[in-house]
């Protein structure tokens, strides 16, 4: 990890990739869905809701800050809300650049073991890398049946697709949600689910024995160190719970940005068919195996919002709103980033010349 984080190269070549993909898709969207109509709706555009979208992303990110802040504090120890806003967007860069947002995790832990000042065991920065996306999808997992039932003659009437991917989105939040009790409660029996798992002949055709078997070992240490810590976590249960809190207002934050870019575009919409939507998108874009779902996630979103979005504006929605939910922060994180090699490979070049 920590020649990913010195490793220019490397993550400017993920930040191309990634780009390209999503503005090749993007161009593809607009080009298709683009026509007089599209020209003529651009000088009406209300250019002051797509500011008030960039301001909610800025406050998503203190949101997300203050979130990583308690969680951090909920395993006694401490980290400055500078440091949590940094590990905020390098992670947030990292998962972006990665398929499946694979790079978040490990970048978080990185950065909690090694680059902040007080910095934490391997344990407690597992735990706390760990916690976070386990208390999103526990958010998920409470809200998105409540969604459904409250909005589900309005989704069983708009599409039958919406209701077969949002029922899918509640078995798979409640199957992760499964997971995590299983892993607090009776850590051993979920290791001897594993170990069993380990020994299907038809796993072994997917990588090498080796690596399996590295991979299996890391998961079955993660869940020891996860139930060690979690002792600290119902001590501090109120900063759980703020984190809690913190998750679910980062959520509601990132959902409004699309509403404000339709009444920017001037579009008439039910503000249910949007929230549903956008469930069902953040449930699937995790499974998306582009670095940071790009290209997928354009597709995705344009799919499920060519319902009620006019065809000839469909193509700027999709573009505005993804870079604004995430160019915009991807850019921020690849600064942040570029700041944090400098500084560390100054640091290390001082720590060689006191060595002389």
């Amino acid at each position: 990890m920590n020649e990913l984080i010195l490793d220019r190269k490397r993550f400017l070549k993920g930040l191309v990739i990634s780009i390209i993909i999503g503005i090749i898709t993007t161009i593809i969207i607009i080009f298709i869905t683009t026509n007089q109509n599209t020209w003529i709706s651009l000088s009406s555009i209300n250019k002051k809701y797509l500011f008030l979208a960039f301001i909610l992303m800025v406050f998503a990110a203190v949101i997300n800050a203050l979130r990583i802040k308690m969680t951090v504090e909920a395993v006694n120890e401490n980290i400055t809300f500078t440091e949590a806003l940094k590990v905020y967007y390098i992670s947030n860069f990292a998962g972006g650049i990665t398929p499946f947002f694979s790079g978040t995790l490990p970048t978080q832990i990185y950065l909690f073991n090694k680059d902040i000042k007080n910095k934490m065991t391997l344990g407690k920065a597992t735990m706390v890398a760990t916690i976070m996306p386990l208390i999103k999808t526990l958010v998920f997992t409470i809200f998105t049946p409540i969604i459904f039932f409250v909005f589900k003659r309005t989704i069983t009437n708009y599409t039958i697709l919406s209701t077969i991917l949002i029922n899918g989105a509640i078995l798979i939040s409640l199957f992760f949600l499964f997971l995590f009790f299983l892993a607090i409660k009776y850590p051993e029996k979920m290791i001897k689910i594993i170990l069993k798992i380990q020994n299907f002949p038809y796993i072994l055709k997917f990588s090498k024995k080796d690596t399996m078997l590295r991979l299996f070992n890391k998961v079955i240490l993660e869940i020891k160190e996860y139930h060690k810590s979690f002792s600290l976590l119902k001590e501090n249960w109120i900063k759980l719970l703020f984190s809690t809190l913190y998750t679910i207002i980062f959520w509601g934050t990132l959902f409004l940005v699309a509403p404000l870019l339709l009444w920017g575009f001037n579009l008439n919409f039910n503000f249910s068919h949007v929230l549903v939507m956008q469930v069902i998108f953040y449930f699937i874009l995790p499974f998306m195996p582009t670095p940071g779902g790009s290209g997928t996630a354009e597709a995705g979103f344009a799919s499920l919002f060519s319902f009620f979005v006019s065809l000839h504006l469909l193509g700027l929605f999709v573009g505005t709103w993804r870079f604004i939910v995430f160019y915009f922060n991807l850019c921020i994180g690849a600064i942040v980033l570029l700041v944090e090699i400098k500084r560390l490979k100054k640091r290390r070049n001082d720590d060689d010349d006191d060595k002389k």
